[in-house]
Protein backbone atom coordinates (compact mmCIF):
# COMPACT_ATOMS: atom_id res chain seq x y z
CA UNK A 1 0.00 0.00 0.00
CA UNK A 2 1.14 3.77 -0.74
CA UNK A 3 2.92 5.57 2.13
CA UNK A 4 2.48 8.85 0.58
CA UNK A 5 -0.13 10.93 -0.91
CA UNK A 6 -0.39 11.00 -4.74
CA UNK A 7 0.90 14.02 -6.30
CA UNK A 8 -1.63 16.84 -7.10
CA UNK A 9 -0.91 19.03 -9.60
CA UNK A 10 -0.89 22.83 -8.18
CA UNK A 11 -4.56 24.55 -8.42
CA UNK A 12 -6.14 27.42 -6.87
CA UNK A 13 -8.08 26.98 -3.42
CA UNK A 14 -11.50 25.63 -2.92
CA UNK A 15 -13.86 28.18 -3.61
CA UNK A 16 -15.88 28.97 -0.76
CA UNK A 17 -19.10 29.15 -2.50
CA UNK A 18 -18.17 25.72 -4.31
CA UNK A 19 -17.54 23.84 -0.60
CA UNK A 20 -21.18 25.18 0.37
CA UNK A 21 -22.57 24.54 -2.53
CA UNK A 22 -21.40 21.21 -2.39
CA UNK A 23 -22.58 20.35 1.24
CA UNK A 24 -26.04 21.64 1.00
CA UNK A 25 -26.72 20.26 -2.51
CA UNK A 26 -27.66 23.86 -3.84
CA UNK A 27 -26.15 23.35 -7.82
CA UNK A 28 -26.32 20.60 -10.45
CA UNK A 29 -23.45 19.40 -10.87
CA UNK A 30 -19.83 19.53 -8.14
CA UNK A 31 -17.87 18.10 -11.12
CA UNK A 32 -15.74 21.80 -11.22
CA UNK A 33 -15.01 21.48 -7.37
CA UNK A 34 -11.72 21.96 -7.90
CA UNK A 35 -10.79 24.26 -11.19
CA UNK A 36 -8.01 21.68 -12.54
CA UNK A 37 -10.77 18.92 -12.52
CA UNK A 38 -11.94 17.16 -15.34
CA UNK A 39 -15.43 16.58 -15.53
CA UNK A 40 -16.62 12.98 -16.04
CA UNK A 41 -18.82 13.22 -19.32
CA UNK A 42 -22.14 11.17 -19.00
CA UNK A 43 -24.05 11.17 -22.46
CA UNK A 44 -27.69 9.57 -21.87
CA UNK A 45 -29.39 9.18 -24.59
CA UNK A 46 -32.46 11.89 -24.73
CA UNK A 47 -35.30 9.27 -24.93
CA UNK A 48 -38.61 8.69 -23.57
CA UNK A 49 -39.88 5.64 -22.12
CA UNK A 50 -43.09 3.88 -24.50
CA UNK A 51 -46.01 4.03 -22.33
CA UNK A 52 -46.97 0.61 -22.69
CA UNK A 53 -45.70 -2.96 -23.69
CA UNK A 54 -47.34 -4.28 -26.30
CA UNK A 55 -45.22 -7.86 -26.68
CA UNK A 56 -42.81 -7.99 -23.91
CA UNK A 57 -41.28 -11.33 -25.23
CA UNK A 58 -40.17 -9.25 -28.63
CA UNK A 59 -38.88 -6.15 -26.22
CA UNK A 60 -36.82 -8.61 -24.03
CA UNK A 61 -35.51 -10.57 -27.42
CA UNK A 62 -34.45 -6.83 -28.21
CA UNK A 63 -33.02 -6.06 -25.20
CA UNK A 64 -30.84 -9.26 -25.15
CA UNK A 65 -29.89 -8.54 -28.89
CA UNK A 66 -28.21 -4.91 -27.95
CA UNK A 67 -26.32 -6.54 -24.76
CA UNK A 68 -25.33 -8.62 -27.06
CA UNK A 69 -23.90 -6.16 -29.90
CA UNK A 70 -22.54 -3.96 -26.44
CA UNK A 71 -20.26 -6.65 -24.86
CA UNK A 72 -19.20 -8.42 -28.24
CA UNK A 73 -17.86 -4.67 -29.35
CA UNK A 74 -15.74 -5.01 -25.92
CA UNK A 75 -15.07 -8.77 -26.17
CA UNK A 76 -13.51 -8.40 -29.85
CA UNK A 77 -11.79 -5.17 -28.56
CA UNK A 78 -9.44 -7.74 -26.72
CA UNK A 79 -11.09 -7.08 -23.31
CA UNK A 80 -11.63 -9.92 -21.15
CA UNK A 81 -11.70 -8.71 -17.70
CA UNK A 82 -14.82 -7.83 -15.63
CA UNK A 83 -15.82 -7.04 -12.37
CA UNK A 84 -17.65 -9.58 -10.74
CA UNK A 85 -19.67 -8.44 -7.48
CA UNK A 86 -22.43 -11.33 -7.89
CA UNK A 87 -25.51 -9.23 -8.48
CA UNK A 88 -27.96 -9.64 -11.70
CA UNK A 89 -25.92 -6.86 -13.52
CA UNK A 90 -22.19 -7.94 -13.38
CA UNK A 91 -23.43 -11.70 -13.36
CA UNK A 92 -25.10 -10.89 -17.36
CA UNK A 93 -21.85 -9.13 -17.98
CA UNK A 94 -19.80 -11.64 -17.13
CA UNK A 95 -21.47 -14.41 -18.76
CA UNK A 96 -21.98 -12.36 -21.88
CA UNK A 97 -18.06 -11.78 -22.05
CA UNK A 98 -17.56 -15.55 -21.57
CA UNK A 99 -20.17 -16.50 -24.26
CA UNK A 100 -18.43 -14.50 -26.62
CA UNK A 101 -14.92 -15.17 -25.26
CA UNK A 102 -15.15 -19.04 -23.92
CA UNK A 103 -12.23 -19.66 -21.86
CA UNK A 104 -10.80 -16.20 -21.76
CA UNK A 105 -12.76 -14.20 -19.34
CA UNK A 106 -11.47 -13.08 -16.29
CA UNK A 107 -13.32 -12.14 -13.17
CA UNK A 108 -12.44 -9.83 -10.17
CA UNK A 109 -14.44 -9.85 -7.12
CA UNK A 110 -14.17 -7.81 -3.82
CA UNK A 111 -13.64 -9.64 -0.39
CA UNK A 112 -14.34 -6.62 2.04
CA UNK A 113 -16.04 -7.00 5.43
CA UNK A 114 -19.58 -5.25 4.22
CA UNK A 115 -19.98 -7.03 0.84
CA UNK A 116 -23.18 -8.90 0.80
CA UNK A 117 -22.50 -12.52 1.38
CA UNK A 118 -24.97 -14.01 -0.93
CA UNK A 119 -23.59 -12.12 -3.84
CA UNK A 120 -20.37 -12.84 -3.01
CA UNK A 121 -21.34 -16.77 -3.11
CA UNK A 122 -22.92 -15.77 -6.12
CA UNK A 123 -20.12 -14.37 -8.19
CA UNK A 124 -18.01 -17.57 -7.48
CA UNK A 125 -21.29 -19.87 -8.66
CA UNK A 126 -21.23 -17.38 -11.98
CA UNK A 127 -17.39 -18.01 -12.17
CA UNK A 128 -18.04 -21.75 -12.24
CA UNK A 129 -21.05 -21.50 -14.29
CA UNK A 130 -19.31 -19.50 -17.01
CA UNK A 131 -15.51 -21.05 -16.91
CA UNK A 132 -14.14 -17.67 -15.99
CA UNK A 133 -10.91 -17.14 -13.61
CA UNK A 134 -12.16 -15.62 -10.33
CA UNK A 135 -9.65 -13.43 -9.07
CA UNK A 136 -10.47 -12.27 -5.24
CA UNK A 137 -9.49 -9.20 -4.08
CA UNK A 138 -8.52 -9.29 0.00
CA UNK A 139 -9.18 -5.41 1.08
CA UNK A 140 -8.64 -5.59 4.73
CA UNK A 141 -10.60 -3.16 7.23
CA UNK A 142 -7.25 -1.22 8.57
CA UNK A 143 -6.23 0.10 4.90
CA UNK A 144 -9.62 1.83 4.48
CA UNK A 145 -9.12 4.54 6.86
CA UNK A 146 -5.15 4.29 5.56
CA UNK A 147 -5.79 5.24 2.01
CA UNK A 148 -9.04 7.53 2.42
CA UNK A 149 -6.97 10.44 1.78
CA UNK A 150 -5.66 8.47 -1.26
CA UNK A 151 -9.01 7.96 -2.51
CA UNK A 152 -10.22 11.80 -2.10
CA UNK A 153 -6.98 13.17 -4.46
CA UNK A 154 -7.85 9.93 -7.21
CA UNK A 155 -11.34 11.03 -7.28
CA UNK A 156 -10.80 14.42 -7.14
CA UNK A 157 -14.26 15.40 -5.28
CA UNK A 158 -15.79 14.73 -1.93
CA UNK A 159 -16.44 11.41 -0.89
CA UNK A 160 -19.05 10.01 1.68
CA UNK A 161 -18.45 6.12 2.33
CA UNK A 162 -16.16 3.73 2.83
CA UNK A 163 -17.41 1.91 -0.35
CA UNK A 164 -15.72 4.67 -2.29
CA UNK A 165 -12.35 3.94 -0.85
CA UNK A 166 -13.00 0.15 -0.97
CA UNK A 167 -13.45 0.43 -4.80
CA UNK A 168 -9.86 2.22 -4.99
CA UNK A 169 -8.20 -0.01 -3.12
CA UNK A 170 -9.71 -2.96 -5.34
CA UNK A 171 -8.26 -1.57 -7.98
CA UNK A 172 -4.92 -1.12 -6.65
CA UNK A 173 -4.45 -4.24 -5.61
CA UNK A 174 -6.21 -5.87 -8.73
CA UNK A 175 -3.47 -3.68 -11.04
CA UNK A 176 -0.54 -5.09 -9.00
CA UNK A 177 -2.25 -8.79 -9.58
CA UNK A 178 -2.27 -7.84 -13.01
CA UNK A 179 -5.84 -7.21 -13.84
CA UNK A 180 -6.22 -4.50 -17.03
CA UNK A 181 -5.19 -2.52 -18.40
CA UNK A 182 -8.99 -2.44 -19.18
CA UNK A 183 -12.08 -3.74 -16.95
CA UNK A 184 -15.27 -3.76 -17.67
CA UNK A 185 -18.22 -3.30 -14.96
CA UNK A 186 -21.98 -3.75 -14.35
CA UNK A 187 -22.34 0.31 -13.40
CA UNK A 188 -25.16 2.19 -14.97
CA UNK A 189 -27.34 -0.92 -15.18
CA UNK A 190 -29.68 0.54 -11.95
CA UNK A 191 -29.87 3.94 -13.72
CA UNK A 192 -31.00 2.77 -17.35
CA UNK A 193 -32.51 0.03 -15.86
CA UNK A 194 -34.74 1.07 -13.29
CA UNK A 195 -32.89 -1.24 -10.71
CA UNK A 196 -34.21 -0.03 -7.73
CA UNK A 197 -37.91 0.79 -7.14
CA UNK A 198 -38.53 3.86 -5.39
CA UNK A 199 -34.75 4.94 -6.14
CA UNK A 200 -35.80 8.69 -6.38
CA UNK A 201 -37.86 9.34 -3.63
CA UNK A 202 -35.06 7.39 -1.54
CA UNK A 203 -32.32 9.47 -3.02
CA UNK A 204 -34.17 13.11 -2.17
CA UNK A 205 -34.92 11.73 1.18
CA UNK A 206 -31.00 11.65 1.67
CA UNK A 207 -30.87 15.28 -0.32
CA UNK A 208 -33.24 16.68 2.65
CA UNK A 209 -31.19 14.72 5.61
CA UNK A 210 -27.90 16.32 4.07
CA UNK A 211 -29.27 19.83 3.83
CA UNK A 212 -30.38 19.26 7.32
CA UNK A 213 -27.24 18.76 9.14
CA UNK A 214 -25.31 21.29 6.54
CA UNK A 215 -28.13 23.94 8.33
CA UNK A 216 -25.44 23.34 11.45
CA UNK A 217 -22.49 23.06 9.23
CA UNK A 218 -22.90 26.23 7.51
CA UNK A 219 -24.44 28.58 9.80
CA UNK A 220 -24.95 31.64 7.52
CA UNK A 221 -23.92 30.19 4.44
CA UNK A 222 -26.73 27.74 4.78
CA UNK A 223 -29.25 30.59 4.62
CA UNK A 224 -27.67 31.85 1.53
CA UNK A 225 -27.57 28.49 0.13
CA UNK A 226 -31.69 28.19 1.12
CA UNK A 227 -32.20 31.60 -0.76
CA UNK A 228 -30.26 30.47 -3.45
CA UNK A 229 -32.01 27.67 -4.10
CA UNK A 230 -35.23 29.61 -4.12
CA UNK A 231 -34.36 32.00 -6.05
CA UNK A 232 -33.60 32.24 -10.44
CA UNK A 233 -30.20 29.65 -10.68
CA UNK A 234 -26.57 31.87 -10.67
CA UNK A 235 -25.47 32.38 -13.97
CA UNK A 236 -21.81 29.45 -13.73
CA UNK A 237 -23.23 27.08 -11.52
CA UNK A 238 -24.84 25.10 -13.83
CA UNK A 239 -24.12 21.54 -14.75
CA UNK A 240 -21.81 20.19 -17.00
CA UNK A 241 -23.08 18.59 -20.18
CA UNK A 242 -22.24 18.12 -23.45
CA UNK A 243 -23.26 20.69 -26.28
CA UNK A 244 -25.89 19.38 -28.05
CA UNK A 245 -25.66 17.59 -31.21
CA UNK A 246 -22.07 16.07 -29.50
CA UNK A 247 -21.06 12.68 -30.24
CA UNK A 248 -22.06 9.80 -27.52
CA UNK A 249 -20.43 6.70 -26.90
CA UNK A 250 -19.27 4.56 -23.79
CA UNK A 251 -18.54 6.71 -20.36
CA UNK A 252 -15.14 5.55 -19.62
CA UNK A 253 -11.72 7.20 -17.82
CA UNK A 254 -9.08 7.32 -21.38
CA UNK A 255 -10.24 10.55 -22.76
CA UNK A 256 -11.22 9.52 -25.79
CA UNK A 257 -14.56 8.65 -27.77
CA UNK A 258 -15.70 5.20 -28.74
CA UNK A 259 -15.14 5.84 -32.26
CA UNK A 260 -11.66 6.39 -31.56
CA UNK A 261 -11.02 2.73 -29.83
CA UNK A 262 -10.65 -0.33 -31.52
CA UNK A 263 -13.99 -1.91 -32.82
CA UNK A 264 -16.22 -0.63 -30.78
CA UNK A 265 -14.16 -0.94 -27.52
CA UNK A 266 -15.53 0.14 -24.21
CA UNK A 267 -14.53 0.22 -20.84
CA UNK A 268 -16.21 -0.41 -17.41
CA UNK A 269 -16.00 -0.69 -13.81
CA UNK A 270 -16.79 -2.51 -10.15
CA UNK A 271 -19.78 -1.53 -8.84
CA UNK A 272 -18.53 -0.38 -5.57
CA UNK A 273 -19.34 3.50 -5.36
CA UNK A 274 -22.62 4.26 -3.67
CA UNK A 275 -25.04 6.37 -2.55
CA UNK A 276 -28.78 8.05 -3.72
CA UNK A 277 -29.01 5.54 -6.44
CA UNK A 278 -30.15 2.76 -4.14
CA UNK A 279 -28.02 0.85 -6.33
CA UNK A 280 -24.64 -1.45 -5.97
CA UNK A 281 -23.12 2.52 -5.29
CA UNK A 282 -26.17 3.11 -2.66
CA UNK A 283 -25.29 3.92 0.81
CA UNK A 284 -27.72 3.09 3.64
CA UNK A 285 -31.04 2.24 3.85
CA UNK A 286 -33.51 5.65 4.14
CA UNK A 287 -36.54 6.20 5.57
CA UNK A 288 -39.48 8.27 4.14
CA UNK A 289 -39.14 11.69 4.19
CA UNK A 290 -41.54 13.00 7.34
CA UNK A 291 -39.53 10.50 9.23
CA UNK A 292 -36.44 12.12 8.86
CA UNK A 293 -35.00 14.35 12.23
CA UNK A 294 -36.54 17.67 12.73
CA UNK A 295 -33.57 20.55 12.07
CA UNK A 296 -34.91 21.92 15.75
CA UNK A 297 -34.21 18.63 17.48
CA UNK A 298 -30.22 18.70 16.03
CA UNK A 299 -30.02 22.26 17.30
CA UNK A 300 -31.38 21.16 20.53
CA UNK A 301 -29.26 18.23 21.21
CA UNK A 302 -26.08 20.13 19.50
CA UNK A 303 -26.35 23.42 21.97
CA UNK A 304 -26.84 21.03 25.13
CA UNK A 305 -23.36 19.61 23.61
CA UNK A 306 -21.78 23.55 23.02
CA UNK A 307 -22.71 26.95 23.73
CA UNK A 308 -20.58 28.49 21.15
CA UNK A 309 -22.85 28.42 17.88
CA UNK A 310 -23.24 30.28 14.35
CA UNK A 311 -25.39 33.23 14.03
CA UNK A 312 -28.98 32.22 14.29
CA UNK A 313 -30.67 32.37 10.78
CA UNK A 314 -34.78 32.19 10.32
CA UNK A 315 -36.57 30.05 13.21
CA UNK A 316 -35.43 26.60 12.72
CA UNK A 317 -38.47 24.88 13.36
CA UNK A 318 -39.60 26.43 9.84
CA UNK A 319 -36.38 24.93 8.07
CA UNK A 320 -37.88 21.70 7.59
CA UNK A 321 -40.90 22.74 6.04
CA UNK A 322 -38.42 25.17 3.51
CA UNK A 323 -35.59 22.56 3.37
CA UNK A 324 -38.34 19.64 1.91
CA UNK A 325 -39.90 22.31 -0.58
CA UNK A 326 -36.11 22.79 -2.07
CA UNK A 327 -35.85 21.41 -5.74
CA UNK A 328 -33.73 18.10 -6.06
CA UNK A 329 -29.90 18.97 -7.22
CA UNK A 330 -31.19 16.96 -10.81
CA UNK A 331 -34.33 19.77 -10.64
CA UNK A 332 -31.90 22.71 -10.81
CA UNK A 333 -32.11 24.75 -13.79
CA UNK A 334 -29.69 24.04 -16.59
CA UNK A 335 -27.86 24.27 -19.66
CA UNK A 336 -29.68 21.62 -22.34
CA UNK A 337 -31.40 19.80 -19.72
CA UNK A 338 -32.63 15.98 -20.01
CA UNK A 339 -36.46 15.27 -21.03
CA UNK A 340 -37.22 13.37 -17.49
CA UNK A 341 -36.75 13.19 -14.33
CA UNK A 342 -35.57 10.53 -14.43
CA UNK A 343 -32.85 11.09 -16.77
CA UNK A 344 -32.11 14.08 -15.31
CA UNK A 345 -31.87 12.29 -11.99
CA UNK A 346 -29.53 9.47 -13.65
CA UNK A 347 -27.10 12.09 -15.07
CA UNK A 348 -26.41 13.32 -11.68
CA UNK A 349 -25.85 10.04 -9.65
CA UNK A 350 -23.74 8.67 -11.97
CA UNK A 351 -21.71 12.00 -12.61
CA UNK A 352 -21.34 12.86 -8.85
CA UNK A 353 -21.45 9.15 -7.08
CA UNK A 354 -21.73 6.46 -8.81
CA UNK A 355 -18.95 7.28 -11.38
CA UNK A 356 -15.67 9.20 -9.82
CA UNK A 357 -14.82 6.28 -7.42
CA UNK A 358 -14.44 3.88 -9.85
CA UNK A 359 -13.44 5.81 -13.39
CA UNK A 360 -10.91 8.02 -11.38
CA UNK A 361 -10.28 5.44 -8.73
CA UNK A 362 -8.82 3.10 -11.37
CA UNK A 363 -7.38 5.51 -13.50
CA UNK A 364 -5.09 6.50 -10.24
CA UNK A 365 -3.75 2.87 -11.19
CA UNK A 366 -3.36 3.07 -14.78
CA UNK A 367 -6.49 1.23 -15.56
CA UNK A 368 -9.45 1.99 -17.60
CA UNK A 369 -12.75 1.15 -16.42
CA UNK A 370 -16.02 1.13 -18.78
CA UNK A 371 -19.44 0.70 -18.39
CA UNK A 372 -20.94 -1.01 -21.02
CA UNK A 373 -24.55 -0.42 -19.79
CA UNK A 374 -23.73 2.84 -20.49
CA UNK A 375 -22.81 2.37 -23.66
CA UNK A 376 -24.98 4.49 -26.70
CA UNK A 377 -27.01 1.52 -28.54
CA UNK A 378 -27.71 -0.65 -25.08
CA UNK A 379 -28.84 2.57 -23.13
CA UNK A 380 -30.98 3.71 -25.96
CA UNK A 381 -33.05 0.39 -25.60
CA UNK A 382 -33.56 0.52 -22.10
CA UNK A 383 -33.99 3.73 -21.31
CA UNK A 384 -37.08 3.38 -24.33
CA UNK A 385 -38.69 0.44 -22.14
CA UNK A 386 -41.86 0.84 -20.72
CA UNK A 387 -41.61 1.12 -16.87
CA UNK A 388 -44.53 -1.93 -16.58
CA UNK A 389 -42.02 -4.57 -18.19
CA UNK A 390 -39.48 -2.78 -15.39
CA UNK A 391 -40.97 -3.01 -12.14
CA UNK A 392 -42.83 -5.85 -11.30
CA UNK A 393 -43.68 -7.74 -8.25
CA UNK A 394 -41.31 -5.66 -6.27
CA UNK A 395 -38.50 -6.15 -8.62
CA UNK A 396 -36.25 -4.11 -10.61
CA UNK A 397 -34.83 -4.46 -13.98
CA UNK A 398 -37.74 -7.16 -14.45
CA UNK A 399 -37.79 -7.55 -17.95
CA UNK A 400 -33.79 -7.59 -18.27
CA UNK A 401 -33.74 -10.38 -15.64
CA UNK A 402 -36.15 -12.45 -17.77
CA UNK A 403 -34.16 -11.59 -21.47
CA UNK A 404 -30.84 -13.51 -19.35
CA UNK A 405 -32.60 -16.53 -18.07
CA UNK A 406 -30.01 -17.98 -20.68
CA UNK A 407 -27.29 -16.57 -19.18
CA UNK A 408 -27.50 -16.25 -15.18
CA UNK A 409 -28.82 -19.16 -13.16
CA UNK A 410 -32.42 -18.31 -11.21
CA UNK A 411 -30.72 -18.24 -7.68
CA UNK A 412 -28.98 -15.10 -9.45
CA UNK A 413 -30.82 -13.64 -12.17
CA UNK A 414 -33.65 -13.07 -9.21
CA UNK A 415 -31.67 -12.74 -5.94
CA UNK A 416 -33.43 -9.73 -4.15
CA UNK A 417 -31.69 -6.56 -4.32
CA UNK A 418 -30.49 -6.35 -0.62
CA UNK A 419 -30.21 -2.49 0.86
CA UNK A 420 -26.43 -2.09 0.86
CA UNK A 421 -24.76 -2.35 4.69
CA UNK A 422 -24.62 1.22 5.59
CA UNK A 423 -20.96 1.42 6.05
CA UNK A 424 -20.04 4.09 8.83
CA UNK A 425 -17.23 4.66 10.70
CA UNK A 426 -18.81 3.26 14.27
CA UNK A 427 -19.71 0.18 12.56
CA UNK A 428 -16.18 -0.67 11.11
CA UNK A 429 -13.86 -3.32 12.48
CA UNK A 430 -11.83 -0.32 13.07
CA UNK A 431 -13.83 2.01 14.81
CA UNK A 432 -11.04 3.94 16.63
CA UNK A 433 -8.75 4.44 13.58
CA UNK A 434 -11.53 6.22 11.60
CA UNK A 435 -12.40 8.04 14.83
CA UNK A 436 -8.58 9.35 14.83
CA UNK A 437 -8.70 10.02 11.44
CA UNK A 438 -12.33 12.43 11.64
CA UNK A 439 -10.17 14.20 14.92
CA UNK A 440 -7.19 14.84 12.84
CA UNK A 441 -8.89 16.31 9.56
CA UNK A 442 -11.86 17.76 11.58
CA UNK A 443 -9.90 19.77 13.63
CA UNK A 444 -10.82 23.92 13.87
CA UNK A 445 -8.21 24.93 11.39
CA UNK A 446 -8.62 22.41 8.88
CA UNK A 447 -12.33 23.32 9.15
CA UNK A 448 -11.20 27.02 9.26
CA UNK A 449 -9.33 26.56 6.21
CA UNK A 450 -12.70 25.62 4.40
CA UNK A 451 -13.50 29.76 4.99
CA UNK A 452 -17.35 28.94 5.75
CA UNK A 453 -17.99 26.49 8.22
CA UNK A 454 -19.33 26.81 11.51
CA UNK A 455 -16.27 24.93 12.79
CA UNK A 456 -17.84 24.98 16.83
CA UNK A 457 -21.08 23.42 15.48
CA UNK A 458 -19.33 20.87 13.57
CA UNK A 459 -17.41 19.77 16.22
CA UNK A 460 -20.19 19.24 18.38
CA UNK A 461 -22.12 17.18 15.62
CA UNK A 462 -19.04 15.50 15.34
CA UNK A 463 -18.40 14.66 18.95
CA UNK A 464 -22.17 13.52 19.29
CA UNK A 465 -22.14 11.07 16.20
CA UNK A 466 -18.60 9.77 17.80
CA UNK A 467 -21.31 8.83 21.18
CA UNK A 468 -23.77 7.06 18.54
CA UNK A 469 -24.51 3.28 18.56
CA UNK A 470 -23.59 1.91 14.76
CA UNK A 471 -27.16 1.16 14.45
CA UNK A 472 -28.66 5.01 15.37
CA UNK A 473 -30.81 6.17 12.86
CA UNK A 474 -28.64 9.21 12.56
CA UNK A 475 -25.15 7.52 12.31
CA UNK A 476 -25.35 7.17 8.15
CA UNK A 477 -26.48 10.90 7.49
CA UNK A 478 -23.90 12.38 9.93
CA UNK A 479 -21.25 10.30 8.68
CA UNK A 480 -22.02 11.15 5.37
CA UNK A 481 -21.74 15.32 6.38
CA UNK A 482 -18.62 14.60 8.62
CA UNK A 483 -16.51 12.42 5.22
CA UNK A 484 -17.42 15.09 3.04
CA UNK A 485 -15.96 17.57 5.19
CA UNK A 486 -13.20 15.41 5.54
CA UNK A 487 -12.79 15.22 1.87
CA UNK A 488 -12.99 19.08 1.39
CA UNK A 489 -10.43 19.37 4.15
CA UNK A 490 -8.09 17.05 2.57
CA UNK A 491 -8.57 18.84 -0.78
CA UNK A 492 -7.89 21.85 0.52
CA UNK A 493 -4.73 20.96 1.85
CA UNK A 494 -3.44 19.65 -1.35
CA UNK A 495 -4.27 22.48 -3.27
CA UNK A 496 -2.75 26.36 -3.61
CA UNK A 497 -4.83 29.38 -2.31
CA UNK A 498 -6.11 31.57 -4.81
CA UNK A 499 -3.15 34.93 -5.44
Amino acid sequence: MPTRPPKVSPARGLSPRAVSDLLFHARASNADLRPDTEPIGVALPRVIREAEARDEEGLAARLLAAWSDTVRAHVEAGTHEVSLSGGVDSAALCAMAARHAPGKVRAWTMDVHFADAVERSNARRMAKVTGAELVDVLIPDTVLPDLFEHAVLANQTAILNARAVASYVFYLEARRQGAGPVLLSGAGADEVLQGTPGALASAKARVDEDRTLAVRALGFEAMAAVDNLRAPFPAGSRDHEEPPGAARGAVDNSGRPLDEAPHGDQESKPSTGHFPSGNDGSDQAVGRREDSTPVDNLRTVSERRNSDHAPRGPPVDNLGTVLASLPAPWELPQEDALPSEELRYAKWVLAELILPPELRGARAHGLTVRTPYLDEGFARVALALPESVLQRDGFGKWLFRHAVRSLVPDEVRLARKTPRYGHTALSSPVRSRWLELYRAWLSPSRLDSLQVINTQGVLGLMERYFRLPPDDAQAGPMDRLLMRLMSLAMLQAHTKAPP
